[in-house]
């Protein structure tokens, strides 16, 4: 029995069949146009087609507004790295490929309602390396709420490696990576990598 739901805001009958295939655990909402959209409870999930016709560009205020109000999901059947990150200025929690697999779909489904971003790699690479480049003074602060091997899983996280990397550089097992991850989640009070990042590169207070 389903016991999670979702609204889906697509003009695509492809793109709209390819999420009811999570049907089996999603309770599915179609939504009939953008008008719909701050109709919805507070905190709902919902999926937006990037070629929607009712949906306004990135840029615009809707987006902002919507975003506060709830947990947006922008699926793109051309996903490109400016799109999203043209949608993630906007205030979406979450991009990715409209036919992705079923079992991504879903794990960006489950991301995003647990109140965390999804990005794909190249985009997630992409922000991360920008941050590196802009990396301000103030970005060290952070540090000293970590104890030293805290900080040095931080930083190389926020640089994109991988747990696997991250443990064979510091000569640690993967789940001791995890660890300190979460405990630098907590002691920093964010809740996934990038925001982690964010904070690492002085552009999260």
């Amino acid at each position: 029995m389903p016991h999670h739901e979702f609204s889906i805001l697509t003009d695509d009958e492809t793109v709209f069949a390819r999420f009811r295939l999570l049907a089996d655990q999603w309770v599915i909402h179609r939504l009939s146009g953008a008008a719909s959209i701050p109709r919805q409870t507070a905190g709902s999930l919902i999926v937006l087609d990037s070629n929607a016709h009712a949906l306004p560009a990135p840029g615009h205020p809707d987006w902002q507004s919507w975003s506060q109000q709830h947990k947006l999901i922008v699926a793109s059947s051309l996903p490109s790295d400016d799109e999203g990150l043209a949608f993630l200025e906007a205030g979406v929690s979450g991009y990715c490929q409209a036919y992705a697999p079923p079992a991504t779909l879903r794990q960006v489904l489950e991301v995003v309602a647990s109140g965390e971003q999804w990005v794909g790699r190249s985009l997630l690479t992409r922000l991360l390396r920008g941050l590196n480049r802009q990396r301000a003074v103030q970005g060290e602060d952070w540090s000293s709420r970590l104890s030293e091997r805290e900080r040095e899983v931080a930083r190389l996280a926020a640089s994109g490696e991988s747990n696997l990397f991250i443990a064979g550089a510091l000569n640690i097992t993967e789940r001791t990576v995890k660890a300190h991850l979460s405990a630098c989640f907590n002691k920093l009070d964010v809740t996934d990598r990038l925001q982690l990042a964010l904070k690492v590169h002085g552009l999260r207070p």
